[in-house]
């Protein structure tokens, strides 16, 4: 079991807007070497107060892998077992309802939960649609 970062969910990285609305984020993980089962890709750091509004993923590493999409506290929050498979294209996650707003900094996970014939190169997709709550200040 593996723990590995993408670009966008390093701990310096933060998603950021210039206006109240949508916030999208992209990430890729290049795939080093055999992509093993019971690995788990830290995609996107998401904020506290965001809501996910939508969740794609992608694979182009050559074989086939069963993942869940989730965040720190449940694995599978977006997408159950589901096959990602390079020629699939671009794979939509289910959102819960209600739809789920962070009460703490966390992020988007691609767990794989099995891994077949799979070689040198590829990476995992991940992009994230998701809008923030807006913060008044009090006036008086």
């Amino acid at each position: 079991m593996a723990t590995f970062t993408a670009d966008q969910a390093q701990s310096t990285i933060q998603p950021k807007t210039n206006r109240v609305g949508l916030t999208a984020v992209t990430s890729f993980w290049s795939v080093v070497g055999s992509l093993s089962a019971t690995s788990t890709v830290l995609m996107v750091n998401v904020p506290k107060g965001a809501t996910p509004v939508l969740i794609q993923v992608a694979n182009t590493n050559n074989g086939d892998s069963a993942v869940l999409v989730g965040d720190g506290n449940s694995t599978g929050r977006y997408r159950a077992v589901g096959t990602l498979s390079a020629g699939q294209g671009w794979v939509v996650c289910n959102l819960p309802a209600p739809l789920y707003t962070y009460s703490v900094d966390d992020t988007i996970d691609i767990l794989v939960s099995t891994a077949s014939a799979t070689t040198l190169g590829g990476a995992l997709y991940m992009t994230v649609i998701f809008s923030m709550d807006v913060k008044v200040p009090n006036s008086f």
